[in-house]
């Protein structure tokens, strides 16, 4: 026990740090550009995020992307989906060591990785995990596959990143986009065009 306790001491400091350490880099849009700790993105035109809106996006911005012609025919007075990107930076305490753990940190709990709220099951199928970059940063891309609270046929993209940093505690990126399978290629676009948008800082 005498071994145990520090640490779990140490582990709960350093999240409590790290934490601290995040909020206190906040998150910045200015110039159809988002600025956080270790990073910025360029925006496309025309689209607006909230900042912290929600826990996909504590650290990061949130994007609900707009509804379909079709998704308003059919219900009318529809102004949001459960189609959205959402992009989170995490530090490293000790939780999340490599890549690898951040990717396990997803797949070993998938089913309380989705916001409840968005799952119609928990039938969550891991359609695929391949090698991914975010800018310059090496990356996995996750791609689950469930049906949604509407009960269609959903698409969950994330890109998960670690950025080792040498002098600092590492940083790791989740980019996320949320959309059904009718919508996916289109909405694919838009999420690519983020992802480019990319690149890594020296904060």
């Amino acid at each position: 026990m005498p071994r145990i306790l520090p640490k779990i001491f140490l582990m709960a400091c350093m999240t409590l740090l790290a934490s601290s350490a995040l909020t206190a880099q906040s998150i910045e849009v200015k110039d159809a550009k988002v600025t956080g700790p270790g990073f910025v993105i360029a925006l496309p035109p025309g689209l607006t995020v909230e900042v912290g809106a929600n826990s996909e996006s504590a650290h990061g911005f949130y994007l609900a992307l707009p509804p379909q012609a079709a998704d308003v025919a059919a219900s009318p007075g529809l102004t949001r989906t459960y189609r959205y990107i959402a992009f989170d930076a995490k530090w490293d305490a000790g939780d999340m060591p490599s890549l690898e753990a951040a990717v396990a940190s997803i797949t070993n709990n998938v089913l309380g990785s989705i916001p409840s709220y968005i799952v119609h099951s928990g039938d969550i199928v891991i359609d695929g995990n391949f090698p991914a970059r975010l800018g310059t940063v090496p990356a996995r891309r996750l791609v689950l596959k469930f049906k949604n609270a509407e009960h269609k046929p959903a698409i969950r993209q994330i890109i998960v990143a670690y950025n080792a940093r040498k002098d600092a505690s590492a940083i790791v990126y989740f980019l996320v986009l949320n959309t059904t399978e009718q919508n996916f290629q289109e909405d694919l676009g838009v999420f690519g065009k983020i992802l480019a948008g990319f690149k890594v800082t020296e904060q």
